[in-house]
């Protein structure tokens, strides 16, 4: 059996302990790092930026690749007026996480104070396309190059929005116009059929082509309104000829043959009418 010498043993065992210590030691380091943001951002929330920056900056030194903690000593530099130390930290957060969005509206809002429009228009338009519709930063962003009017795209976008806008709007209108015509129609209809039913044939004639004047798309009730008139129609004048007949008998009889001839013109004309509509 191969025996291993005590040098050897432990030289074996070391190189398969160092991977555990390895991860140990940069958890620990990360975590304190961490635990210097946390300070960091502490200080900085109480208007301490100078204490903030020693931190932030520990941080970095014990995590290099920390993007949100050079994102962080960005906004100090800027809130200290350092702009120009204030651009590599921004543009260090992007070299380690690309999708680091809250560094695009740093940089977007940074160079558009330093009045570079086209870099402003750059970072806006990589925030607006990173974002989803109806989000706060995706309409921040878009506000901005509506007001820089550099990124065509987004007026197009927003001309259609208003586009389809408008025509919901328009066919909400239409649809409640509709509604309210087709309610109209139905009130016109009842008082129509209810007017024939009591034999109040003139009310009934006028409620009923109300009915049909509307032009509501209601088939059966048009269909419908349009019997009814073309019976009211006839009942109101064999109504009217019974009528004029009756008087016309009694102007007869108080020998008044002038009126009662006008009421039988008017009988005849009536029944003439009605012997038309047949």
């Amino acid at each position: 059996m191969l025996k291993l010498k005590p040098m050897r043993v432990l030289l074996v065992v070391s190189l398969l302990l160092l991977p555990l210590f390895s991860s140990q030691a940069l958890d620990a380091v990360n975590e304190q790092a961490r635990a210097y943001r946390e300070q960091g951002y502490r200080l900085q929330s109480i208007g301490d930026l100078a204490g903030a920056l020693i931190n932030y900056q520990k941080a970095v030194q014990m995590n290099p690749e920390y993007a949100e903690v050079y994102n962080d000593l960005g906004v100090v530099y800027e809130s200290m007026g350092e702009t120009d130390k204030a651009l590599p930290m921004y543009k260090k957060v992007l070299e380690i996480d690309p999708n680091y969005m809250p560094t695009y509206t740093n940089l977007a809002f940074l160079y558009e104070k330093k009045g570079d429009i086209e870099n402003a228009t750059l970072y806006w338009k990589k925030r607006y396309l990173a974002g989803e519709q109806g989000e706060y930063w995706w309409e921040v962003s878009r506000q901005h190059l509506l007001k820089l009017g550099t990124y065509p795209e987004v007026r197009k976008a927003v001309l259609e929005q208003e586009a389809a806008k408008l025509s919901r709007e328009l066919i909400y209108k239409n649809e409640q116009e509709r509604l309210k015509l087709a309610e109209e129609a139905k009130l016109h209809f009842d008082l129509g059929n209810n007017a024939f039913k009591v034999k109040d044939y003139q009310t009934a004639i006028k409620e009923l082509n109300t009915v049909l004047s509307l032009n509501v798309p209601d088939e059966k009730m048009n269909a419908t309104s349009r019997q009814l008139v073309e019976q009211a129609e006839r009942l109101y004048l064999r109504d009217q000829a019974y009528v004029n007949t009756k008087n016309a008998l009694d102007y007869m009889e108080r020998d008044d043959y002038l009126s009662a001839g006008d009421k039988l013109k008017s009988a005849l004309t009536a029944v003439f009418r009605i012997t038309q509509k047949e």
